[in-house]
C-alpha cells in the first residue's frame, strides 16, 4: 500500500474516534447527570476510546491480527467480538452513558456517521488491484452510500418532516446490515480456515496496519452507534406518540 494511503487512513480512523469522543462530550455537559458525573464519562469515554485505539494501533502493527491460510481461527473474530460485547453491555448497564445518549438529539446521532464515506478507501485500494472486487466494491459502495444519506436523514429528523422516524429505520437497519455484510465478506475472502471467495485475490489487506483499524475499530464503532440509534428512535418515537391528541378526548360543544 502506498504511504499516503497507510497515512490517510490511519488519520481518517483517528479523526472518526475524536469526532465520537466530541460528540458525547458535548451532550454529555447537556444532560442530566451532576457535574461530577459529566467530568467523570468525558474522562472515561476519552480514556476508552483512546485506549482502544491505541491497542488496535498496536496489535496491528504488529501484525497480530494478520492471517495466512494456516490461520483456523481468525483473531480479527475476538477483537471485533470482545469490543461489541463490552460495548452492548455498557450501553445496556451504564447509567451515566444512558443519560449521555438519551440526551444526544436523533438527529446527531444519525448525521456523525457521514465518516462512513470514507468507504471510498476500499474503492480506491480495488481501483489499485490491492483489494478484490468481491469484498471492496459491497463494502466500499454500501458505506459510501451510508455516509451520504446520514445528513440528509438527519435533516429531515431535525426539521420535523412527517415519516422521518421511517427514514431513520431504513436508514439504521441498512446501515448496520451492510456492516454485517462487509465484516461477512472480508472473512470470506480472506485467507484462513474461512477463505470461500476471492480465491484468485486474496483479501490479505483488511487484516494488515493499518486497514485493520476499520474491522477492529470503526466498525464496532459504527455498530454500537447504530445500537445507541436505534435505543434512541424508540424513545423519540414513543415521546411523538404522547404528544398525539387522545382519540378518548371530546370536542369543546359536542357534549
Amino acid at each position: 500500500m502506498e504511504p499516503i494511503l497507510s497515512w490517510l487512513i490511519l488519520i481518517s480512523i483517528g479523526s472518526v474516534g475524536i469526532a465520537v469522543w466530541a460528540l458525547l462530550a458535548f451532550f454529555a455537559q447537556r444532560s442530566e447527570l451532576n457535574m461530577i458525573e459529566q467530568r467523570r464519562f468525558i474522562t472515561i469515554s476519552g480514556i476508552y476510546l483512546l485506549g482502544w485505539f491505541l491497542l488496535v494501533l498496536l496489535l496491528g502493527f504488529e501484525g497480530a491480527f494478520q492471517v495466512t491460510p494456516s490461520t483456523r481461527f481468525p483473531p480479527i473474530a475476538l477483537g471485533i467480538g470482545t469490543v461489541l460485547l463490552a460495548g452492548t453491555v455498557l450501553l445496556q448497564r451504564s447509567r451515566l452513558l444512558d443519560g449521555v445518549v438519551r440526551a444526544i438529539p436523533l438527529q446527531w446521532l444519525v448525521g456523525i456517521q457521514v465518516y462512513r464515506v470514507f468507504g471510498l478507501f476500499f474503492l480506491t485500494l480495488y481501483a489499485l488491484g490491492e483489494l478484490p472486487a468481491e469484498f471492496a466494491l459491497p463494502a466500499g459502495i454500501g458505506d459510501v452510500a451510508v455516509g451520504i444519506a446520514a445528513p440528509i436523514v438527519a435533516y429531515l429528523v431535525y426539521k420535523g418532516f412527517r415519516r422521518s422516524d421511517l427514514a431513520v429505520w431504513s436508514w439504521n437497519s441498512f446501515a448496520a446490515i451492510d456492516l454485517v455484510v462487509a465484516v461477512t465478506l472480508g472473512f470470506l475472502s480472506s485467507p484462513g480456515q474461512f477463505h470461500m471467495i476471492a480465491l484468485a485475490n486474496p483479501n490479505q489487506l483488511v487484516t494488515a496496519y493499518p486497514l485493520v483499524l476499520v474491522p477492529v475499530f470503526a466498525v464496532p464503532l459504527s455498530m454500537l452507534l447504530h445500537i445507541a440509534t436505534f435505543k434512541r428512535l424508540t424513545a423519540h418515537t414513543a415521546t411523538a406518540f404522547d404528544r398525539l391528541p387522545s382519540d378518548r378526548s371530546v370536542p369543546t360543544g359536542v357534549r
